[in-house]
């Protein structure tokens, strides 16, 4: 599969016995187990949980099934997928590097490099303690890790289900994006890739929601909600608002001309950056305009952020 999906495995995957993810993580404790879960994603990383272990004189983080494969086969399939993926693309900095998996348990558990600055939802959502200069690099590096999944590649490769829940973060606050497991090719001399309905509520693309059709535009919507999540500091899903869905939020507060009011209040602080605040809020919502040919690619984003970054430092 792997040789199929992407040429060749970039990295060499190392094998590891039940017994040693066991001890690495003191039996796959409680205590071990990253705060929170994602958005009706079935668990932060979709089919599975991350742990924090220690593993070879290294800390790593562990996904482990929440499943029962009875109820859920489909796991074992997203799981593959997800080596398979995650192999040919961790390469990139701005990818949650493969380390090796374990193929003795029901359904395999996957090892990676372990993310000393913690998932970027809780450190946005949650703590509310990143500024915004760390959240438009933030931006920077998900839309060229997203980027290189659509151009790096013979068969172009689409995410489907971009969101905060499945960032890390380094120890220097690098972006790091995971969770490969519902990610589909693009077949050769074709514009999309037909597949089951997938992905997180609220970021799904509504063209591929309804039709089952994706591709880069596909993610290209998701990224926008991801940035409206960074502008806001809100969920994407959300009952206690009036709109359920993020987007429809912000676009209920954009009809009204009053789109400022959402910005995160931790970050309107820094009120001497309200331009490059609401620069982003324009590149988001061109990308979750309803009309995917309208949507700019994802390089186009990463080109934008980057002009609104550096014109951030030619500023200071």
């Amino acid at each position: 599969m792997i040789t199929f999906c992407n040429s060749k495995c970039s990295i060499p995957i190392k094998s590891f016995s039940a017994k040693e993810l066991q001890k690495a993580t003191n039996n796959f404790d409680e205590k071990q187990l990253l705060g929170g879960c994602s958005e009706w994603c079935g668990g932060r990383g979709g089919w599975g949980n991350y742990y924090k272990g220690f593993l070879q004189d290294r800390p790593v983080l562990i996904k482990k099934c929440i499943y029962d494969l009875m109820d859920n086969p489909i796991a074992i399939n997203n799981s593959i997928n997800e080596i398979v993926y995650t192999s040919g693309t961790s390469v990139h900095r701005n990818v949650l590097k493969l380390l090796g998996c374990c193929l003795e348990t029901d359904c395999p558990t996957l090892v990676f490099e372990y993310a000393e600055g913690q998932a970027l939802a809780d450190r946005i959502i949650d703590q509310k303690d990143v500024p915004w200069n760390v959240r438009l690099k933030i931006a920077i590096d998900l839309a060229n890790a997203v980027a290189y999944l659509h151009t790096a590649f013979p068969r172009p490769i689409v995410h489907r289900n971009i969101n905060v829940w499945i960032v890390f973060l380094d120890g220097n606050s690098a972006a790091k994006l995971s969770d490969f497991s519902l990610c589909v090719s693009i077949p050769e001399g074709e514009m999309y890739v037909e597949d089951v309905r997938a992905g997180s509520v609220g970021v799904v693309a509504p063209e591929s929601y309804a039709s089952g059709y994706f591709n880069e535009k596909s993610d290209v919507y998701s990224f926008g909600v991801l940035l409206l999540v960074l502008l806001t500091g809100q969920r994407s899903i959300d009952n206690t608002r009036v709109e359920f869905l993020l987007v429809n939020h912000v676009k209920k507060y954009l009809g009204m001309n009053r789109f400022k009011e959402i910005f995160d209040p931790f970050i309107l602080a820094e009120a001497a950056k309200e331009q490059q605040f609401e620069s982003v809020g324009a590149l988001a919502i061109k990308c979750i305009d309803d009309s995917a040919k309208t949507r700019p690619t994802m390089i186009e984003v990463a080109k934008e952020l980057i002009r609104i970054y550096q014109s951030a430092i030619a500023a200071c």
